[in-house]
């Protein structure tokens, strides 16, 4: 920026009376001059800066003063930052021989414009000490202060109110570069809670910190106790079926917590119609899992069970978290038969309730392919008989990633119980995978969100966001034409559905009344329809300024003469893993025919029924398979024998025996029956 020793002391004056008459000014930096003399110098540009949710405040004060042998008239050209109004002017003076602070008043524009001119010119009128702030549009404000006396200092404040953006979390703020070049602002930071945490830049800083805005900053506020969900309103008439409705809605940074003591038994399905992979990606998951519980001050204790047609227990009861990670790294899940779901989770609920109490917590691991006699309602009856939360992860391997699935047959399995089913994917060594898997440990977001703010219908309501993360926010600005009865926030964690409901505030009001004038909203309103906006919000706009007045004890009555003042005058894909229940008889038409597999089922069992000395002995037997894997067999009977050893050992026979890759139907039931 030029010094104002560049400039003749005409320019000046011209520029500043342009700048009364004119809109924004695209000016880099803020001016600070005198009318008659450039040595009125400014001397300090002081804020204190005050952060809350959703707004801050500045406040700004600022000293000029006058080296030359008259009393003259300070001008300022004030730069607004982004989205800021002005809502408040003082002007310190003296009142009974002690220094006191004169409160400006908001007035209509031009009405505020014509009084100064009035106190600061020379009649019949009583000498006054005004200071004028006025509108040059959203970016630039002037403020005249008069009189500065030759050798003295003269102080004022003004005020910006400004919106904070919510995201991660916390308040942020960006400041811009603010004042001269010979006296950049210098800013003292305070938060609206002595508990509450500023931060600069990133950096946590102490109250009372102080910055230079000879550069751009960020600050930022994180809230020592914030509600879980926090929702405002406001709701402001300003004419005939016009409204000014503004609402916010934000989610504390944590949302929940790790419980401590959890009682937590993990589930993995070891049959062979997960692929290798996949089975990897299911331990790999339980891993990522388990280590949200496995903090020095967390007690958890966990099991881990593998399923096929037999239940595997790794350790015959709740270990210490740690334990159970360490055995993991172990794991391995050989391929096998059958899908006996519901004998886990039985055991599940039996080892949760045997154990010590504490919050109690299930994740299954698997694809979902089980019998068709399997249906959800016994899984759902299981998971609500363990008293535990009962998460479902449909697994495949890939690069990690987790989504709800409320879509999915066994959805209510979960939903019954607090959980939910999802979609995931992992794979062994994946450094992300802890964090992405934590919100099987605890909420991380209000997912089916409602925002509902009647008797206003968003027209825009298939844009609106249907989850929000922990830490984030969403607000809207908008003229509506019926006053707004309540604000309505629903949503779920989990699947335990969350509600708030807020009525219109008149803090929020007023504070809104004034903020539009920052906004985008502003272009929308008429002349007359600011008016009561900006009284409301006590703003300054393009129809209303700020006059202070202080009584006025100097010695002269000397004013600004017609031309010198410059007065102003205001101016206007989602991919699901794995598959679900198929539907038995439903065949791919592959050349292989079901005669063929039929002849390869027959073989199999006669060789289990020989192997286990059944020669020339008949059988019936029905089974049932998901591709390739035998997941029931059904009632079985060897004809001809009374051997009560026979039947199981057949049994296992059948079980161990691997199918091929004809086998492709989703599901489907074979009965096998051979003569003696």
């Amino acid at each position: 920026m030029p010094s104002f020793g560049s400039r003749t002391r005409a320019a000046t004056i011209a520029s500043f009376l342009a700048l009364s008459l004119a809109g924004p000014s695209l000016a880099a930096a803020e001016e600070v001059m005198g009318t008659r003399s450039e040595a009125l110098v400014e001397r300090s540009h002081e804020i204190r800066l005050t952060l809350e949710h959703g707004v801050a405040s500045l406040r700004v004060r600022r000293t000029v003063h006058n080296g030359g042998p008259r009393h003259d008239q300070a001008m300022f050209w004030i730069d607004v930052p982004p989205a800021a109004v002005a809502t408040g002017l003082r002007t310190k003076g003296t009142l009974g021989g002690r220094p006191h602070w004169f409160e400006g008043d908001l007035l209509e524009a031009e009405a505020a414009a014509e009084r100064y001119r009035e106190l600061t010119g020379i009649g019949g009128y009583y000498p006054k000490d005004p200071a004028l702030l006025s509108w040059r549009g959203q970016e630039q404000l002037a403020l005249q202060v008069f009189p500065v006396a030759p050798s003295q200092d003269k102080t004022v404040e003004y005020t910006f109110s400004l919106p904070t953006t919510y995201e991660q979390g916390r308040d942020h703020l960006v400041l811009p570069p603010m004042g001269t070049d010979a006296h950049p602002a210098r800013v003292t930071l305070h938060p609206g809670h002595p508990r509450d945490q500023l931060f600069v830049d990133g950096e946590p800083v102490p109250r009372g910190a102080m910055i230079t805005l000879d550069a751009e900053h960020t600050v930022a506020l994180s809230r020592h106790d914030p509600a879980r969900i926090e929702a405002t309103l406001a709701s402001v008439p300003f004419g005939t079926d016009r409204v000014l409705m503004h609402y916010d809605v934000a989610l504390a940074p944590s949302l929940s917590t790790i419980p401590r003591d959890a009682r937590v038994v993990v589930v993995i399905d070891g049959s062979r119609s997960l692929a290798p992979e996949d089975r990897q990606a299911a331990a790999a998951t339980a891993s990522a899992y388990l280590r949200h519980f496995a903090g020095p001050r967390s007690q958890a204790r966990a099991e881990v069970l593998v399923f096929d047609h037999e239940l595997h227990a790794r350790h015959g009861g709740l270990v210490p978290v740690r334990e159970a990670l360490a055995d993991l790294e172990h794991l391995e899940l050989p391929e096998a038969n059958g899908s006996r779901l519901d004998d886990a989770l039985a055991e599940a609920g039996r080892l949760l309730a045997a154990g010590p109490a504490g919050p109690r917590r299930i994740l299954v691991l698997t694809d979902a392919r089980t019998r068709e006699s399997l249906d959800p309602a016994r899984l759902q009856a299981l998971g609500l008989g363990s008293d535990a939360i009962v998460h479902v992860g449909i697994v495949e391997a890939g690069w990690p990633r987790l989504e709800r699935d409320d879509d999915h047959p066994w959805a209510g399995v979960a939903t019954a119980t607090g959980g939910l089913v999802w979609q995931l994917a992992n794979a062994p060594g994946e450094a992300e995978a802890e964090a992405v898997f934590e919100e099987l440990a605890r909420p991380l977001r209000l997912d089916h969100l409602r925002v509902m703010a009647p008797p206003f219908e968003d027209p825009d309501v298939d844009l609106m966001p249907t989850s929000l993360d922990e830490g984030q926010g969403l607000e809207l600005l908008q003229v509506v034409e019926a006053p707004i009865r309540h604000l309505r926030v629903e949503g779920q964690l989990w699947s335990e559905p969350v509600h708030e409901t807020v009525l219109p505030d008149d803090a929020q009001g007023r504070r809104w009344a004034a903020l539009v004038f920052g906004s985008d909203l502003l272009s929308d309103l008429s002349e007359e329809e600011m008016m009561p906006l900006a009284l409301h919000g006590g703003a300054v706009s393009p129809v209303t300024s700020y006059l202070a007045i202080e009584p006025g004890v100097r010695p002269s009555t000397e004013g600004l003469y017609e031309g010198e003042g410059g007065i102003g005058i205001g101016m206007l894909g989602f991919a699901g893993g794995g598959s679900g229940i198929g539907l038995a008889g439903t065949g791919s038409g592959r050349a292989t025919g079901p005669d063929t597999r039929q002849q390869t089922l027959e073989r199999v069992v006669r060789a289990a029924l020989d192997a286990c000395g059944g020669e020339g002995l008949g059988i019936h037997l029905e089974l049932e398979t998901t591709s390739e894997e035998i997941v029931e067999l059904g009632p079985l009977e060897v004809r001809g024998s009374g051997d009560p050893i026979l039947v199981p050992c057949v049994e296992r026979g059948v079980w161990a025996q691997l199918l091929g890759p004809e086998f492709d139907d989703a599901q489907r039931r074979w009965t096998i029956d051979l003569p003696g």
